[in-house]
């Protein structure tokens, strides 16, 4: 039996010092780190019950080795730190040794300390060393990946047991952490690391569980839940609080936070798996915008498997040659003349036919594939321009515009896959143009104007795709050494009959005009939208109206009509 310490009820006077929270280890304890009240769940993983466990001194529950370091964490809290976390072993009334994570919170206008903990899953001997912090994450001293999923294990265990009982999964992501990392550094991302899991700490219940996944990307568990309402109620709280900065030293940093939930069910046996389909969802909020949640369904694990099988062909397509070279003409405004082509990629599937790039190309960013495709692109657009040259030597030189995306403009080796690509085509420098997107630079800004101030030294030209869809395009635009914008064509397709499309593209113009820019406006499919165009100075218009998309073989065509329609003149 073991020894009890006595202290009369001053604290918290009750009949009973349980508290009925199915499956959370709750303990309260006073200010001298007595226990005044406990969870009712206590007595299955320790083996005892109130009668032994309340008036106790906290710290004579836990194993004499871990007892020193858990005092040290507990002396602590105070105003500056409010919560601290820690792994440590508590006894069995058997003797043998349980490895719990705590999180220990302190509340100085009751006094009292708020103690919640999870099992590890690790059973010790008496004699066994001390249990590893393998089980907090070192930054943010939340639970991490592992112990997220025990949780979740124990949650579906006992879901199994009481049909009534429900719970979620939330997997959280912060929006934009990469270019908030590269653009202030690794310290102030850490730094909104630690906001994020206190907000997250803050925002839900002491039975709940907040966990870091990994990178900006967070666990919630939220235990008897009565249906899909409550953690979506959850996820607006955390959207509120993430309306205001958060204040990292000199700087202000706003973020959002994308949401994905999913529901226990007969349909999950397996902690993983209910993770995985969390944030399968959460990829769906971030690919809506970010900021938002969204609630898992079947379809989007059917679509995650369509995906995955496109990848595996994906992987194939290019020892296979599917992948095939489109051109889609640029005109010079004022007269109609064909100026070059931009170069597009197309994958011939031996089965599904031609596929959308926008079906291929963010899945090839993501898997790294982008830098293949990217390269077989580059020197199959500059060969071809070449051939097209030496066919038509006595024409106005044509260029080619290729698109960089953001991982083959963040490569170190990128300048010089470029130089040996025009040296072995024997294209000049002078007929190829680069088109970057706003995206693709806010990756990394500085790093991206300093390689591009590199490549502008090589004599080709430069340009910024689809301007205006950025966030920050005017901050830095000045500073770029570019030689054309591309306005969106989102913004030209409707400019004939919205004022405010129209204006936005004149102001466009004006700015890069003023700041000595051509300027290149795609989708143009009507004759309004060319002369309104022509009228406001824009120099290269690309889109239906001229030509789709095409093979090289038709693109020569395209030439050779051109040729016939613009005569050389006579000498």
């Amino acid at each position: 039996m073991m020894q009890i310490y006595r202290k009369p009820p001053q604290v918290l006077p009750s009949e009973s010092a349980f508290f009925r929270l199915p499956g959370a280890l709750l303990m309260i304890l006073d200010d001298d780190w007595v226990v005044q009240m406990m969870s009712e769940s206590w007595r299955e993983v320790l083996g005892v019950g109130q009668e032994e466990l309340r008036w106790r001194r906290f710290t004579e529950l836990l194993h004499e080795v871990d007892r020193g370091d858990v005092i040290d964490r507990l002396g602590c809290i105070g105003e500056a730190l409010s919560t601290v976390r820690f792994s440590c072993r508590c006894r069995k009334a058997d003797g043998s040794y349980v490895g719990l994570a705590w999180s220990v919170s302190y509340d100085p206008d009751q006094g009292l300390f708020y103690a919640s903990a999870h099992e590890t899953g690790v059973r010790l001997t008496r004699h066994e060393a001390r249990l590893p912090e393998v089980f907090v994450d070192g930054l943010t001293g939340l639970p991490n990946r592992g112990l997220f999923l025990d949780r979740v294990s124990h949650a579906m265990q006992r879901a199994q047991r009481r049909k009534d009982l429900r719970f979620a999964v939330i997997h959280c992501g912060v929006d934009r952490f990469s270019v908030i990392n590269h653009s202030l550094g690794n310290r102030i991302g850490d730094l909104l690391l630690i906001e994020v899991a206190n907000l997250l700490r803050r925002t839900t219940r002491p039975t709940d569980m907040v966990a870091r996944l990994g990178g900006d990307e967070f666990g919630i568990l939220l235990e008897d839940v009565r249906d899909a309402v409550s953690p979506v109620r959850v996820i607006k709280r955390l959207q509120e609080k993430f309306v205001l900065p958060f204040l990292l030293h000199e700087h202000e940093v706003f973020s959002s936070l994308s949401s994905g939930v999913t529901l226990s069910g007969e349909q999950y046996e397996e902690a993983d798996v209910m993770l995985r389909d969390a944030n399968m969802a959460m990829r769906r909020a971030k690919g809506q915008g970010g900021g938002g949640y969204v609630l898992f369904d079947r379809g989007m694990h059917e679509e995650a498997l369509r995906r995955l099988d496109l990848e595996l062909d994906l992987r194939r397509a290019q020892e296979k040659d599917q992948f095939e070279a489109y051109y889609q003409p640029i005109v010079r405004m004022r007269d109609g003349r064909l100026t070059g082509f931009e170069a597009l990629v197309r994958w011939n599937h031996p089965e599904r036919g031609l596929i959308s790039p926008a079906e291929f190309i963010p899945l090839a960013e993501e898997n790294g594939l982008i830098m293949h495709i990217g390269r077989w692109m580059l020197r199959e657009a500059c060969a071809q321009m070449r051939r097209w040259q030496r066919a038509f030597p006595r024409r106005p030189a044509l260029t080619v515009s290729v698109n960089l995306s953001a991982r083959q403009l963040l490569h170190p080796e990128i300048l010089t896959e470029i130089r040996q690509t025009l040296r072995e085509t024997g294209l000049s420098a002078r007929h190829l143009k680069l088109e970057i997107t706003e995206s693709a630079m806010m990756e990394n800004a500085e790093r991206a104007i300093e390689l591009l101030e590199a490549l502008k030294r090589t004599r080709l030209k430069l340009m910024l795709d689809d301007f205006g869809t950025g966030y920050s395009s005017l901050s830095y635009l000045h500073r770029l050494p570019i030689d054309a914008l591309k306005v969106d064509r989102s913004f030209v397709m409707h400019m004939h009959e919205r004022a405010d499309d129209r204006s936005f593209v004149e102001t466009i113009v004006n700015l890069a005009h003023k700041l000595g820019r051509e300027v290149v406006c795609e989708g143009i499919e009507l004759p309004e939208q060319e002369a309104l165009l022509r009228q406001m100075g824009v120099e290269y218009g690309q889109g239906y109206l001229y030509s789709r998309p095409v093979t090289a073989a038709q693109a020569e065509m395209l030439i050779i009509d051109d040729v016939a329609r613009h005569p050389a003149r006579k000498r």
